[in-house]
């Protein structure tokens, strides 16, 4: 609880960015400590080492994130495949989602990478049950890392022969339980440190967010497959007017976008508000998608997308979507700074609107 207090404390002064980059570099530390000490052991070396599988192209602005500069990024893939499913014996774990065996935090099995509140964690087992399955994942705050973490390896199993346990944090959000009970999972969560006898752990496959063709074919088994072509110029654009993030400090000229998609006839869905049906009814519209980076673009998996348009903030980017874009088989992929006036986001967008679809942009 000391620790929330402060995190709490420090994410109203800098905001949560700054906070999550700090307590990584803290949690660095104790993990070397406790690695030290024989209570942690990291994942294998030989099983973090990647290589660029494909060069992935895009149009548009360069995000301030890319060093650089350049209109490429490399999708990673781990050199050493890693099991889909790692079966273990007397595996304990916790509410907090640490994975622990022989005394130790195991991280290949864990869900979230250790820092001292998970090292520090009562492990002692309280029950025990025969068979269940977990997810070993890094992350676990947003819908994206639930899309991304968890939904991504569970699609790959199912059906399961034994129920999913899930950390408490994870579990209480209300998409995993409307997820879940659309895919029909059994699950539960993990409430007080739990021995499991035969456990089986589900293991990432993907390199942080550098999704393949087969995560996209996993993930449509819930979001669904395009039937259809969508309308000729049909256009849509995901919102994030009115909603705020979990873990960045970002904003979004939101209001000038709604206004140009607006005029042109667009479709607008506003995701804070948006249900699921929304999306379902907006497909056949979706010939061209622009979207504020963020997890509602995972909804636009079962659209017939034939262009993306990302908007991306100087204070918070990462290449997810335009990986998950080109796995999806969108070609015509644009990124706009949004953080760069509304003139530089009018050209912008009337250049990407207004070419042919997959021509390239001037820059």
């Amino acid at each position: 609880m000391v620790i929330k207090r402060i995190t709490n404390t420090l994410t109203a002064f800098v905001g949560p960015a700054r906070v999550a980059t700090l307590r990584n570099h803290v949690s660095t530390l104790w993990r070397w400590g406790f690695k030290v000490a024989g209570y942690y052991r990291p994942i294998p070396a030989s099983e973090t080492e990647y290589f660029v599988e494909r060069h992935v192209t895009f149009k548009g602005d360069v995000p301030k994130q890319i060093i650089g500069g350049g209109y490429e990024q490399g999708r990673m893939a781990f050199r050493q495949p890693r099991p889909l499913v790692e079966d273990v014996a007397n595996l304990i774990v916790t509410a907090n989602g640490s994975a622990w065996r022989d005394g130790c935090l195991e991280e290949r099995f864990s869900a979230g990478r250790p820092g001292l509140r998970l090292l520090l964690e009562p492990h002692r087992p309280k029950e025990t049950i025969q068979e269940a399955y977990i997810v070993q994942c890094a992350h676990n705050d947003t819908y994206g890392d639930w899309v991304s973490e968890y939904l991504v390896p569970v699609l790959r199993t199912v059906p399961m022969s034994a129920p999913l346990l899930l950390p408490m944090t994870v579990a209480s959000k209300p998409f995993v339980t409307r997820d879940l009970d659309k895919i029909g999972i059994n699950w539960c969560a993990i409430k007080t440190p739990t021995k499991i006898e035969n456990a089986h752990v589900l293991r990432q496959q993907k390199y942080f967010v550098h999704f393949p063709e087969d995560d996209v074919k996993a993930l449509r088994r819930l979001f669904g497959n395009p039937v259809s072509a969508a309308r000729l110029g049909g256009l849509v654009y995901l919102s994030r007017y009115g909603e705020g993030s979990e873990v960045a400090d970002r904003q979004y000229p939101s209001r000038i976008i709604e206004e140009i998609i607006q005029a042109r006839g667009g479709r607008i869905i506003r995701t804070n508000e948006a249900m699921l049906e929304d999306y379902a009814t907006a497909a056949m519209d979706a010939e061209t998608v622009v979207f504020d980076h963020g997890s509602a673009f995972y909804n636009a998996l079962g659209w017939p997308m034939r262009r993306a348009v990302e908007i991306a903030s100087d204070t918070w980017w990462n290449n997810a979507f335009l990986m998950l874009g080109n796995a999806a088989g969108v070609a015509d992929y644009t990124i706009i700074r949004g953080d760069l006036g509304t003139e530089h986001i009018q050209k912008r967008l009337s250049q990407a609107l207004d070419a042919p679809l997959d021509a390239s942009l001037t820059t």
